[in-house]
């Protein structure tokens, strides 16, 4: 099928299913939506008589019935969502089959940081909202953010989470409330500021959504979904939410992005520093044996070469951390195109020019092996013999360690600035924090666990999911119906992995 074909099919497609959404009755076909989010959620986002049924095409249609539906007075208590999750489903496979894929077998899996990034957002178990919003509340009261959050936000920053975290509570029970219902849960001015960060009306929304907006109909499947951002919807005195732990996405990471958009490195600079302390006081706790070093206390034993934020060192064994705040750019997470996620590598994750990030780890432990620091410091790590270099990610890249996704192409930019067999990991906050919390003061020896062989290629969530038993943490990932490249690729690395295990 030619280019201009694929296109017309396409666009008639995102046509059908905005037809369909314009049945949906909006708000009558909430309280389904929420009934369908929590079946999911209790079982882990994978139901094997329903495979049809998954959170990122529910939010998707949730989303534009927010701002589409029909809102004639009259409406249906029980909605059947068939037509426009069918529609949609049509959409996603025409998108899919159109869409970016490298020619080269070793970044044959570089299509799935696509498919990740557009669902994994809306996979979130009940069981991580709090802690997610403890984790933000840490972040963004910590150092420097303690004058940041009020001035921003005009409101006490545990005030703000304390509130967010009971509309959560509230919404998980009933997908609607009213102002008079949320009325008593937080002062007028503290529960003002939480609604007007997490709440729209349609017509907000619908101009929210226009700035996200991307034009090709072959891109609309990975467009980002303005729930992220506003998880309740405003209709009249009422309010509806009917996925409550986007509540606490919009808290965490929404709140994180929508401060670079709105602030850049006046809210980065100071949010990256709290990030670094937060990371050492996590394992300083988690840990207590252990001697955790920052780069304040590397430099303060003299040290003025390449370095890494935090490092914990037990025995014989040291984890070299380098914090970062995120590793690609909206546009190499929406396509996924090698060439998008390239450039983003080179500048996010392995900087060459300025030898950032994992080039940071490295020259750090060249350093350390060769005995050039400072006498102070070599004392620290002379009886260290295993090394475990890890960048970790505030956002999240899910399926960065696998080769073929990420890892070959980060290999092949270390290899052509001369960085060979460099084994290191990369991770994000919240996965350490389920490490650190399931493992204790073992946490060195999950570390080391996690670089072998067997696990190296693993996101750290699933590694944790099989040690602790936690399956809520293992993500799931749905691919469009029908024999396409993707899912031919995806059998084809799970053979090739499940042979090289077995050898």
């Amino acid at each position: 099928m030619d280019t201009n074909a694929d296109a017309r099919q396409l666009r008639i497609a995102f046509q059908q299913y905005q037809y369909a959404i314009e049945s949906v009755p909006c708000p009558g076909s909430f309280a389904s939506i929420h009934a369908a989010f929590k079946e999911l959620s209790d079982n882990n986002f994978h139901i094997p008589q329903k495979r049809w049924l998954n959170a990122f095409e529910l939010a998707f249609v949730s989303n534009y019935t927010a701002m589409f539906g029909t809102n004639k007075r009259k409406q249906k208590r029980i909605i059947a969502l068939d037509a426009p999750l069918n529609k949609l489903k049509k959409l996603w496979k025409l998108a899919e089959e159109s869409s970016a894929y490298s020619d080269r077998p070793d970044y044959a899996g570089t299509f799935a940081l696509r498919i990740t990034y557009q669902q994994l957002p809306h996979v979130i178990h009940p069981a991580r909202v709090l802690p997610m919003l403890s984790r933000m509340n840490s972040l963004m009261s910590g150092n420097e953010m303690s004058a940041y959050t009020p001035k921003k936000f005009s409101v006490d920053c545990d005030d703000l989470f304390k509130v967010t975290k009971a509309l959560f509570q509230r919404f998980t029970q009933v997908s609607m409330q009213t102002d008079r219902d949320v009325a008593g849960i937080a002062g007028q001015d503290t529960l003002a500021a939480a609604l007007n960060l997490f709440c729209a009306t349609r017509l907000e929304r619908t101009i929210f959504q226009k700035k996200l907006e991307v034009k090709s109909a072959a891109e609309k499947p990975y467009e980002i979904n303005s729930l992220l951002r506003y998880p309740i919807i405003r209709h009249g005195e009422e309010l509806y939410c009917p996925y409550p732990q986007l509540i606490g996405y919009a808290a965490t990471r929404g709140l994180f992005f929508r401060c670079c958009d709105e602030d850049g490195d006046k809210f980065r600079a100071p949010f990256a520093r709290s990030n670094e302390s937060y990371v050492s006081r996590l394992l300083s706790e988690a840990v207590p044996d252990a001697e955790v070093l920052t780069e304040d206390d590397e430099r303060r034993l003299g040290w003025g070469g390449k370095t890494n934020d935090v490092t914990v060192i037990q025995g014989d064994s040291a984890v070299l951390i380098e914090c970062k705040l995120s590793g690609l750019y909206v546009n190499a997470k929406r396509t996924a195109s090698p060439e998008n996620v390239i450039a983003d590598v080179r500048k996010q994750i392995a900087d060459a020019k300025d030898r950032r990030g994992l080039f940071q780890l490295h020259d750090k432990l060249r350093a350390i092996q060769s005995g050039a620091l400072p006498q102070k410091l070599f004392d620290k790590y002379k009886n260290v013999k295993h090394f475990y270099p890890v960048l970790l990610l505030f956002d999240d890249i899910s399926q960065a360690n696998a080769a073929e996704v990420l890892g070959n192409i980060i290999r092949d930019e270390l290899r052509a600035n001369g960085v060979d067999a460099f084994e290191y990991q990369i991770w994000n906050l919240e996965e350490l924090e389920w490490l650190t919390e399931q493992s204790g003061a073992d946490s060195l020896s999950w570390i080391a666990e996690k670089f072998s062989s067997k696990y190296q290629a693993m996101d750290l969530n699933s590694f944790v999911a099989d040690k602790a038993h936690k399956e809520f943490l293992r993500p799931i990932m749905y691919l469009p119906e029908g024999n396409t490249r993707a899912i031919q690729i995806l059998k084809g690395l799970v053979a090739k992995y499940a042979v090289a295990q077995s050898n």
